[in-house]
């Protein structure tokens, strides 16, 4: 019960914290990279929500094996 308040209360996760995990990773801009990634998937929804959620299993995968 104590992990789902702490992901609900982290402000960095709204869908699945990709946006949140490639700004830090590669040193972005948090807003900027939210804005792209909303002007993606309006431009071009389909292919922009599925990369985004395969982004999102491929992070969380990664982050459960260690």
């Amino acid at each position: 019960m104590n992990r789902l308040i702490n992901r609900l209360r982290d402000e960095t996760r709204i869908v699945c914290g990709v946006s949140a995990k490639l700004a830090k990773q590669y040193g972005w801009s948090l807003l900027w990279t939210r804005v792209v990634t909303i002007g993606l998937v309006l431009t071009n929804p389909s292919i922009s929500l599925l990369a985004y959620f395969v982004i999102a299993v491929v992070m969380s995968q990664k982050i459960s094996r260690f």
